[in-house]
């Protein structure tokens, strides 16, 4: 519970004394109607002293219209018991040219019906990276106006969620652990401190009237340590769970497991009722694996505590993915 979080205020960041009476910070951040050129983000990040590695790539031309095309739907009107949406409905990506389709969908509460149709046609063509549009119907042609618009101005400009992604990244690398249930609110740990002031500095920087993030130190006392213990084994629960769902399990039946033991035999269960999963799905879970019990090592260290059994737990588990793949690779050369 976040109610009984203790923070510490002020202080000289490179006071070293300071630094070692806290474990971490807290850190929470809200970014959204945020529009920056890749040009000023370099910048921005180059000036902040935030690693340039984390400067999202650059946009590409098929996900610019992608992003447009998926803004110009949405109710165009509403009378009585009819409501008429305008969707847009991917028909078709290949190597020449990605086909979008505007349809109306008209909802009868009367007489408790849908009908749609065809009312417009969007395509990006990969060579020349320019959008093509016919329209049969006035709502179609205004969305597909707005679309042209968006695609010139997306092309070039990164939006929110491309620094949402970029903080969660950025994050992820900090070994930050969630300790809110409804997610938004990160522990980082002392040792990453350097990073996450770099990354607030940046994000004060950005253009926007939503754009913000938070650090409030947290300090080191016994309270605080077992409360962070718990978020680390509630955040490793949750990790393991989803690696289980990436590998074909029941993401509704790994997901109430309340204890990393009985969620390993569920995990177990489904590896053994797997019948194939790719390599590529497999080596991922085997390295997010990994990268959890590296986590939880340096947090052991963090929080002088001993958390073994997770290790081993997290041992055995990609030992069992490791030797499906090797089971999947051995019957596939027979």
């Amino acid at each position: 519970m976040t109610n009984n979080l203790v923070a510490i205020h002020g202080g000289n960041n490179n006071n070293t004394d300071n630094t070692n009476n806290i474990l971490g910070n807290l850190l929470w951040f809200t970014v959204s109607d945020l529009e920056v050129l890749r040009t000023d983000l370099v910048k921005l990040v180059q000036h902040s002293g935030v690693p340039e590695k984390y400067i999202p790539a650059p946009i590409r031309p098929t996900d610019a219209f992608r992003r447009a095309t998926s803004e110009v739907g949405g109710v165009i009107n509403s009378v009585g018991d009819e409501t008429t949406v305008l969707m847009v409905r991917e028909v078709l990506s290949d190597e020449e040219s990605v086909v979008r389709h505007m349809i109306l969908e008209i909802r009868d509460k009367k007489n408790i019906r849908l009908s749609y149709n065809q009312v417009g046609t969007i395509i990006f063509d990969r060579r020349t990276e320019t959008m093509i549009t016919s329209a049969s119907d006035n709502s179609a042609q205004i969305a597909a106006v707005k679309a042209k618009m968006l695609f010139d101005r997306y092309r070039d400009y990164y939006g929110a969620d491309h620094i949402r992604r970029m903080v969660k990244t950025v994050l992820d690398d900090c070994q930050a652990v969630g300790v809110r249930p409804s997610g938004g609110v990160y522990f980082v740990p002392r040792q990453y401190e350097s990073t996450a002031r770099a990354l607030s500095s940046l994000i004060k920087t950005l253009p926007g009237n939503t754009v913000e993030l938070h650090l409030v130190p947290l300090m080191d006392a016994t309270e605080q340590r077992e409360m962070i213990e718990d978020k680390l084994r509630n955040h490793v629960l949750s990790q393991v769970s989803q690696i289980g769902s990436m590998l074909g399990g029941d993401a509704s039946v790994l997901g109430v497991k309340k204890t990393l033991k009985s969620l390993s035999v569920e995990f177990a269960s489904v590896l053994r009722e797997q019948p194939s999963v790719s390599k590529v799905t497999a080596s991922n879970a085997i390295h997010q694996l990994q990268g959890l019990k590296a986590q939880i090592g340096e947090y052991e260290g963090l929080l002088e505590t001993n958390l073994g059994e997770v290790r081993s737990t997290l041992d055995v588990l990609r030992r069992q993915v490791r030797t499906m793949l090797d089971r999947q690779s051995t019957e596939g050369v027979a």
